[in-house]
């Protein structure tokens, strides 16, 4: 059973509302190495058999960071990128396929660091607007694309049991 009364959707007036939480994010102050390297993610809301669904990427097995995570598309941002938005843009795009112009993108996250410091990840959320393609990605970086519902993802039980140690 979820854990609020109402069912979530994507329209307009939730997507004004998660705009106007990310304007008000706290913000850390954390450790980051002096040579810091910005990089960035897609946090990816999407609609998935008329559910509101956040999509994750499972890194290919053969990459020699992270291999076999549940990720986020996502990576460093490059000289050529006009901004570390764009980094998040263009690494869904490299690993997924997915289009820039169809992310609306809602907001972005307190940048947080990687294991070892090394890297400052801003955590961009966005919506897709058309309809994902869970085949669809880049083999030499990703093994797999699946979705959660959000339902699923903040039911309390389902919480519990796959993070148990928080609640011990």
């Amino acid at each position: 059973m979820s854990s609020h009364s109402f069912p979530l959707v994507f329209n307009a007036n939730t997507l004004a509302l998660f705009r106007k939480r990310l304007l008000n994010c706290p913000k850390f102050k954390l450790n980051y190495k002096p040579d810091v390297k910005d990089a960035a993610v897609l946090v990816p809301l999407c609609i998935v058999q008329e559910k509101p669904s956040i999509l994750f990427t499972v890194r290919n097995l053969n990459m020699r960071t992270h291999r076999g995570e549940i990720s986020f598309p996502g990576g460093k941002k490059d000289d050529s990128d006009i901004s570390i938005e764009s980094t998040a843009l263009r690494e869904a795009q490299e690993e997924i396929g997915l289009n820039p112009s169809s992310v609306d993108i809602l907001g972005c996250f307190s940048p947080l660091p990687n294991k070892t410091g090394s890297l400052k990840v801003y955590p961009y959320v966005g919506f897709i607007k058309d309809q994902v393609d869970l085949k669809k990605f880049n083999p030499d970086e990703v093994s797999s694309v699946f979705t959660l519902p959000i339902d699923y993802l903040i039911d309390p039980s389902v919480f519990r049991k796959i993070i148990p140690e928080y609640y011990s």
